[in-house]
């Protein structure tokens, strides 16, 4: 599958660009699939490739590395969706896909190609797991996997969802290896990485969107000096920049995000906002029913997927530095 969908990619580079290109296995970089000849005329030109069916914002921080460690390469993708594009041509990252889209930079060498529409799609295997639902119960999982162990019943109660949906998460995480029946009486947690890039993948488009409460901007001047703010940890933290902010000290935060129980009106209230299309300040409902520590920010699982979703690569350097401090122990 992968040797054929290389060979649709570049098949479709060389009718775009009239660039001949060949790929070839080799060990040279551990971290890459082997790499990719590029031949035009009496030029030609090797790079190391890196090979994805679908790339995610989640995967810009394994790029983002891999430009650390070894210096340009190519990504060679069945699907590279429109704002990726984007975002790895910010990096300055070099990318084909099945389409003909392709940036390509060596030296004296620019090619672009922009605009076509990626249309092979690619066979969902995320089955029940990854539904908004499911999202929600693997997010307790990933900050506290013991929860897994916790009675189906407990976790309707304290989630709202269905017994029957919650068999099927968990029979699906099992299925997909993410969940082993340890004993009779014991679940454990496995792949916790792959499970957390696969949360924050998802988290994106189908869970994220439903949460909005709205976009704002502050009537007394908090926007500026949003850490003098009054929020009560209990009900509303800092999620996204403003909370990366505040944990690790590297960012100046662009956009402000809040999580909170707090409905709307009381949240207008209170922290004297006005609903604004163009404000700085976007207002999440909070979805997880645990707090093991009352901080103003939301756990840092979720400041890390905000983060990387905005495929910022300022925001990007952030969540590596936010990983490597807080998470990497953990996975």
């Amino acid at each position: 599958m992968k040797e054929r969908v290389i060979d649709l990619v570049l098949q479709m580079f060389e009718e775009k660009t009239g660039i001949k290109a060949k790929w070839y296995v080799t060990n040279e970089h551990k971290t890459c699939d082997g790499q990719i000849e590029l031949i035009r005329g009496d030029t030609k030109y090797r790079m190391p490739t890196l090979f994805k069916r679908e790339v995610k914002n989640i995967n810009l921080v394994q790029f983002q590395q891999l430009k650390e460690e070894i210096g340009e390469f190519v990504i060679i993708a069945e699907v590279i969706y429109h704002g990726i594009r984007a975002q790895l041509r910010a990096m300055q990252i070099n990318y084909l896909d099945a389409a003909g889209n392709c940036n390509i930079q060596k030296n004296d060498w620019m090619f672009l190609v922009e605009g076509f529409k990626n249309e092979i799609q690619i066979a969902q295997k995320k089955e029940s797991a990854f539904t908004k639902t499911g999202l929600i119960l693997v997010f307790h999982f990933l900050n506290d996997p013991k929860y897994l162990n916790t009675t189906y019943r407990q976790m309707a109660e304290d989630y709202g969802i269905a017994i029957g949906n919650i068999t099927k998460i968990i029979t699906a995480l099992k299925k997909q290896g993410y969940i082993l029946q340890y004993n009779k009486k014991e679940l454990r947690l496995l792949k916790k990485k792959e499970l957390l890039e696969e949360w924050v993948a998802a988290y994106a488009h189908k869970l994220k969107p439903t949460l909005e409460i709205g976009q704002f901007k502050f009537a007394n001047g908090f926007e500026k000096d949003w850490k003098k703010l009054p929020i009560r940890a209990e009900e509303t933290q800092w999620g996204g920049e403003p909370a990366a902010n505040l944990l690790t000290g590297y960012l100046k935060p662009g956009k402000l995000t809040l999580y909170s129980s707090s409905n709307k009106v009381d949240l207008i209230k209170k922290y004297h906002l006005a609903p604004d299309q163009k404000g700085n300040l976007t207002l999440f409902k909070k979805f997880w029913k645990f707090n093991p520590v009352l901080e103003d920010t939301v756990p840092p699982i979720l400041i890390y997927a905000d983060l990387i979703n905005t495929g910022d690569p300022r925001n990007i350097d952030t969540a590596i530095k936010l990983y490597d401090g807080l998470l990497k122990d953990q996975f």
